[in-house]
């Protein structure tokens, strides 16, 4: 990643840093963009004024005020000392600490912001090059923060590891949370972003329902006041749980955008990657890659994310790499569960063992009802399992559940689609072996899926990292979506009409053939 480094000033600055791309590369380029968030503001120490800047230094000596020239020495002394809307900033080192912010069942009104990466005077912010590692030392969480009112906490900019969920009952907080344990009760907003959050675990994953290894975060379940937590630009890699290794959320509300979720295990049944049941989620732009559920048990669905009788909407996601033995290794919609996957790479997740198998999306139902998911503009490919017969496929669904699929591909799979016990799905304006409107079956001219690459071959421009490129032919995906889907989205020659795939109406698609060059506008 880029070393760019950030200015000091009194006020925020944001900066926008590169980061490496993924293996394959969805419509919204996904995983995380920068090391920090690029606040950073000059250091006051403690005062009586709203917001103190106070800022920390590993080793620093014992009396410090929080100012650069006397910094605090730990992080925890920094959280005792800051009223709310205070700002703490971390100089780089290791700080062997389990930090709290409020604690179970007594969450604090007193928001703060938590940003690490800062060099060791403070002049200047890059937590690429300046890590500030916080080490929970196999205790406890690294980071906990139980927070109610209606102010704006972040964390942003640190390296956690070493955290060990929160107690193990309901008594005490079951175990969840290794990495960072939150809890929003309230109105207030809390953001978790920029952090490389890796090897922390659940308590007693290999027995307990304990959930989020990486991170657990519940919005508030009850009341009538609308919080909003939002986990951005993380990586959260090698972290071990019981359900959701990597990241866990729960209550009313959650944002996941850009995050990388990586090579994270689960040991119980449900989540490898990444476990949702909030009333209402929102996962765009995220890498899930090389997750595992099912470790000890043996079992287990929803290798990459799995939505538990929930509300969720995909958008830009490449799910790729990740396993479950049962089914539902790269995407398991759970038991009611409904939503959308727009713009999502479902590619080259691994076959179950079972004959159901589902490598790539498995929607279910059940006790909990049946489960109603949508995909537009979605590529599932490379999914070649030839142990699915007779139950199995890429894309299986159960007991009453329904999918509907629009202007995507579903090729390079050893099977299509399946239905059990009463599952429905309709497929249209899509490459597919699938009766329906618009469908047809043709090779989609995928640049280099064998590296990852699922854009559109075409004469008249294919976007790639380094720029715009020429091919020798056309894909017959371009333009063949449904006439009446959006399409302004993407850049001209666009023919007027959708790409299909999950780069049909981005600024990503394929360009119009350019035969005819006729643009959406009726020029040529």
């Amino acid at each position: 990643m880029s070393g760019r480094r950030h200015r000091l000033v009194a006020v925020l600055v944001p900066m926008v840093l590169s980061a490496p791309g993924p293996v394959g590369q969805a419509a919204a380029d996904p995983g995380p963009v920068g090391h920090d968030n690029g606040e950073a503001h000059a250091c006051t120490g403690v005062q009586p004024g709203t917001p103190a800047v106070l800022c920390v230094r590993a080793g620093a000596p014992p009396g410090g005020d929080g100012s650069a020239a006397a910094p605090l020495a730990t992080i925890q002394a920094a959280l005792l000392a800051a009223r709310a809307g205070d700002i703490i900033q971390v100089a780089a080192g290791t700080y062997p600490e389990n930090l709290a912010l409020g604690a179970f069942n007594a969450p604090t009104p007193r928001h703060l912001r938590l940003l690490g990466g800062f060099a060791a005077d403070f002049s200047a912010r890059d937590a690429g090059n300046h890590p500030a590692v916080v080490d929970g030392g196999g205790l406890a969480p690294a980071v906990q923060m139980h927070l109610s009112g209606s102010g704006e906490s972040v964390l942003d900019g640190f390296r956690i590891t070493g955290g060990v969920g929160l107690g193990s009952s309901w008594q005490d907080g079951y175990g969840h949370g290794g990495g960072v344990y939150l809890v929003l009760e309230g109105p207030g907003r809390v953001t978790v972003s920029h952090n490389a959050i890796h090897g922390n675990r659940t308590r007693h994953h290999t027995t307990l329902d304990s959930r989020g290894g990486g991170i657990h975060a519940r919005n508030q379940s009850g009341g009538t006041a609308a919080g909003e937590v939002r986990i951005e630009h993380n990586h959260v890699f090698d972290n071990l749980g019981g359900k959701g290794a990597g990241i866990h959320v729960a209550g009313r509300q959650a944002a996941l955008v850009h995050n990388r979720v990586q090579d994270n295990i689960a040991h119980n049944d449900h989540g490898g990657g990444i476990y949702v049941s909030t009333a209402g989620t929102e996962l765009r732009g995220n890498l899930v890659q090389g997750n595992r559920v099912g470790a000890t048990v043996g079992y287990g669905w929803g290798g990459g994310l799995l939505v538990a009788a929930a509300q969720a909407d995909l958008q830009g996601n490449l799910f790729t790499g990740n396993q479950a033995p049962t089914a539902g290794a790269g995407v398991f919609w759970d038991e009611g569960a409904v939503g959308t996957m727009r713009n999502d790479l479902v590619v080259g997740n691994g076959c179950p063992s079972g004959n159901r198998s589902a490598a790539a999306i498995y929607v279910d139902g059940g006790p909990g009802g049946p489960s109603a998911v949508t995909l537009e503009s979605v590529t599932v490919a490379g999914h070649l399992c030839p142990d699915t017969e007779p139950g199995g496929a890429a894309i299986v669904v159960e007991a009453g559940s329904t999918l509907q699929v629009r202007n995507s591909i579903v090729w390079g799979n050893s099977r299509e689609f399946a239905t059990l016990s009463g599952g429905s799905h309709a497929v249209s304006w899509s490459i597919s072996q699938q009766p329906g409107t618009g469908n047809f079956w043709a090779d989609p001219a995928f640049a280099d899926a064998a590296a990852g690459d699922y854009h559109l071959r075409s004469t008249a421009g294919r976007h790639t990292p380094s720029g715009w490129v020429h091919d020798d032919l056309d894909s017959p995906a371009i333009d063949a979506g449904d006439p009446a889907a959006p399409f302004a989205a993407e850049t001209q020659p666009n023919g007027g009409r959708i790409n299909l795939g999950a780069y049909g109406n981005t600024a990503q698609a394929s360009r119009s053939g350019a035969g005819d060059g006729i643009f959406a506008d009726g020029f040529q």
